[in-house]
């Protein structure tokens, strides 16, 4: 149950209240991981069917039809993260309000945010496209699978910023070809605007900054600059169909970008930790573009039965990236059981020619509104199209349970 606080308008002259809102979810399990890798199998408890979130909400009637607002979550890791490798969490994706952070105004012209709100693209692979294994165990748009390539703002070690995903694979070693996903960007402007008889329309933007000129031959490099965004989002929602198209575009300026990144710990060709976890800089060539388009859509064939699927592509400038993906699941319930599933495949069409699918299964049983326990499991081959190597194949089961309060 939400628990709402109300609390005075910080020295308001008028006798208006703003309402604070209290409200998140915890998930734990036990999850098991077998790599193709033997050395890099694992046994850990982590948040495998959603990530666990405490969020506050704001919101006041200002008069005149307008609200304002805003949102501020912080997502929540075990100490020492879940690889049982030496890690650490930077506090750009550890610390306070590591999540969505935003002001908001609403009113009939719709929805402006500022600050660091979840993509659109998020919404549609992760409630849309696919069934609601959000992007833990089973699902296609995680950190261990995801259905695009390129530039992304979900890599390790990027906290709201725009980094190059590892999509590099390997003959030997561990398979490490996830993909790239858009989660959120800092310096984010979006806009939502009203319900057209369930039409809405959505735009986000972040801005590009390509002040700083790179050092000829130096260490020095273009650290200031940023990565600009833009993405485009329709969603019809009406009756038993719920659809969704977006677009998001990644710009590098001409002078490219330069940042310290988290890399975790460096391993060795057999998968053993070699030295703990650092920092490095990651660069980014000037000019470098990226993008992800998906169409997504739901049909609720009856109360009991939902249909699922998405049609994606995504490219980048320098050819790197290149690729189409497809996914096709389905969400069947039963009194206070759910059953989902779902196939998801990327078909990569660039000179590295890796594709990849994932098969993922999961059960609820719903204990109330709110709490449930869960099994999740799923069946993930980076190179579907290549013979087998070490570290190709993972599969992953969990059990846990999960409370939305």
């Amino acid at each position: 149950m939400k628990k709402s606080l109300v609390a005075l308008a910080a020295l308001a002259a008028t006798s208006a209240f703003a309402q604070v809102t209290i409200d998140g979810y915890i998930d734990r399990g036990y999850l098991i991981t077998n790599n193709s890798n033997n050395q890099v199998d694992t046994r850990t408890v982590a948040s495998n069917a959603g990530t666990t979130t405490v969020g506050m909400k704001f919101r006041e009637n200002v008069g005149g039809g307008i609200t304002i607002g805003g949102q501020l979550n912080t997502d929540w890791s075990d100490a020492g993260g879940a690889t049982q490798a030496n890690a650490i969490q930077p506090s750009q994706t550890s610390g306070f309000a590591n999540s969505q952070s935003f002001a908001d105004i609403s009113g009939s012209f719709g929805t402006i945010r500022l600050g660091i709100p979840n993509s659109f693209t998020l919404t549609n692979a992760t409630a849309v496209a696919a069934p609601l294994f959000s992007t833990g165990v089973g699902g296609a748009y995680s950190s261990v699978f995801s259905i695009a390539n390129g530039l992304g703002t979900g890599s390790t070690g990027f906290g709201g910023t725009v980094g190059l995903a590892n999509t590099a694979i390997g003959s030997t070693g561990v398979a490490a070809a996830a993909g790239a996903r858009a989660i959120r960007i800092a310096n984010t402007v979006q806009y939502s605007s009203p319900s057209f008889n369930g039409l809405t329309a959505h735009v986000g933007i972040a801005p590009q900054n390509n002040n700083v000129i790179p050092a000829s031959g130096g260490s020095s490099t273009s650290a200031g600059n940023t990565v600009g965004m833009t993405e485009y989002a329709l969603r019809y929602t009406n009756g038993p169909i719920d659809a969704m198209y977006t677009s998001i575009k990644y710009e590098v300026g001409s002078n490219g970008t330069a940042q310290n990144r988290y890399t975790g710990p460096s391993m060795a060709s057999n998968g053993v930790v070699a030295q703990a976890a650092s920092t490095s800089v990651s660069s980014l060539t000037g000019g470098l573009t990226s993008t992800q388009n998906l169409l997504g859509g739901t049909y609720t064939v009856m109360p009991t039965l939902k249909l699922h699927a998405g049609f994606g592509n995504f490219s980048s400038s320098d050819n790197a990236s290149k690729g189409k993906s497809t996914q096709f699941g389905a969400t069947y319930t039963m009194g206070a059981i759910d059953v989902m599933a779902q196939i998801a495949k990327v078909d990569d069409t660039s000179t590295t020619n890796y594709d990849r699918k994932v098969t993922g299964l999961g059960v609820n049983y719903n204990l109330s509104k709110t709490s449930r326990v869960y099994l999740r499991y799923d069946d993930i081959n980076y190179a579907t199209n290549q013979a087998t190597f070490t570290g190709s194949a993972l599969k992953r089961t969990a059990v846990g349970f999960s409370k939305s309060f």
